[in-house]
């Protein structure tokens, strides 16, 4: 069975780490920048009528990252002890992440 982990973590010289740690250790997902919705909209000020997500992602570098891992439920622990570890429980590098189950998957993952 395969499942599915986000997590998403401040953006830093730590999540960098951890990330090319990850790649190392055979670990692979997609990273996105990320931002809070509060952040995101205020830089647009009260005269933007409407907001463009792919405007705001193009060339984005945000204060925080959100890395999708997808990988069978095997390795699952595995992959969470390393990025507990690495995190200090989330207190060096803030953050969370969670697991969801893939009830069908198409593809190469």
């Amino acid at each position: 069975m395969k499942v599915m982990l986000y997590t998403l973590l401040d953006n830093g010289a730590g999540t960098e780490n951890l990330l090319r740690d990850l790649a190392t250790k055979g670990f692979n997902g997609t990273v996105i920048p990320a931002s809070s919705v509060h952040h995101a909209f205020s830089g647009a000020g009260k005269a933007a009528a409407v907001f463009s997500l792919s405007d705001y992602a193009e060339g984005a570098n945000g204060p925080s990252i959100m890395a999708i891992f997808i990988l069978d439920k095997s390795k699952l622990s595995e992959l969470q002890g390393i990025i507990r570890s690495e995190t200090e429980g989330f207190k060096k590098i803030h953050g969370a992440m969670f697991v969801v189950a893939i009830e069908d998957l198409e593809g190469s993952f």
